[in-house]
């Protein structure tokens, strides 16, 4: 248990790496399942957090494509942070959407509930964060009018 409450997933899974496309960094599910408090239910489905992962990439990636980050550089580790940030949120999202159809009857409305909620929250973590990665762009400029 985490202090939120929440089942944290076990840390014994198998870890896959999820390539970076040599310009965005690389992604790993270890990290995904103990820094982002993964349900215990997805600890052994790697094939499912890959997925999800895989997905969030492409879509923060695709976010991203008409800003330059960098000058040809690689990202420095204040941008990894943020790119970090913006994808596993999203991946965390998505993995709750995913929860909301394997909820029981009985307790279906409360957990639809919260996971919305969460749900929300996640994808504001994301756009957060990736507003905060494109606030690091040196081509960014003010000019006064």
């Amino acid at each position: 248990m985490n202090l939120s409450g929440m089942p944290k997933a076990d840390l014994q899974s198998t870890n896959v790496d999820v390539p970076g496309n040599g310009y965005y960094p690389a992604l790993s599910t270890a990290y995904f399942l103990e820094h982002y408090a993964i349900a215990q239910e997805y600890a052994n489905k790697s094939e499912l957090l890959v997925e999800k992962l895989l997905y969030a990439q492409a879509e923060i990636n695709q976010e991203l494509a008409s800003a330059v980050l960098t000058n040809g550089a690689a990202l420095n580790a204040q941008q990894v942070l943020f790119y970090n940030a913006a994808v596993y949120s999203k991946a965390k999202a998505k993995l709750l959407v995913s929860k909301l159809s394997t909820t029981h009857r009985e307790n279906a409305i409360a957990q639809s509930q919260s996971a919305i909620d969460n749900h929300d929250y996640w994808v504001n973590e994301s756009i957060n964060a990736l507003r905060l990665l494109q606030t690091l762009s040196p081509n960014l400029s003010v000019e006064l009018l």
